[in-house]
């Protein structure tokens, strides 16, 4: 019998969940860029359903690092697992303007690394 599978550590990284309705994910590259500015590893995944707020919180619970960023056609919303599905630490517009969209990872990135917070401007 193989136990290989059953021992296998998860590799520490932020998740990074999207609603099946984004059909091009260039739309979040700042937020993958914000997040390896700040040198954590990430994985993205899409999900078929979900809010931001949901995928978000379901994200961090299933990262090694507790920390998950959703994104629907709505939000993007940064989460944490310590805290309740309602209680996002950051949500802002999905149209949010490229910087901060990359603030909004680098602080994903930031919560890992426990260092301030980036500003964002102008939260949706």
């Amino acid at each position: 019998m193989d136990n290989i599978g059953r021992f296998a550590s998860k590799k520490p990284q932020i998740k990074v969940y999207y609603n099946e309705n984004i059909k091009n994910i260039e739309y979040i590259k700042e937020i993958l860029l914000g997040i390896e500015e700040e040198g954590i590893p990430y994985q993205v995944e899409d999900k078929q359903f979900g809010s931001a707020v949901e995928i978000a919180h379901e994200a961090s619970l299933e990262s090694t690092l507790g920390v998950g960023i959703g994104i629907d056609n709505n939000y993007i919303v940064l989460h944490y697992n310590k805290l309740k599905e309602e209680s996002p630490i950051f949500k802002i517009k999905f149209i949010s303007e490229d910087k901060q969209k990359r603030s909004l990872g680098a602080n994903a990135a930031r919560l890992v690394t426990r260092m301030p917070f980036k500003e964002i401007e102008n939260l949706g």
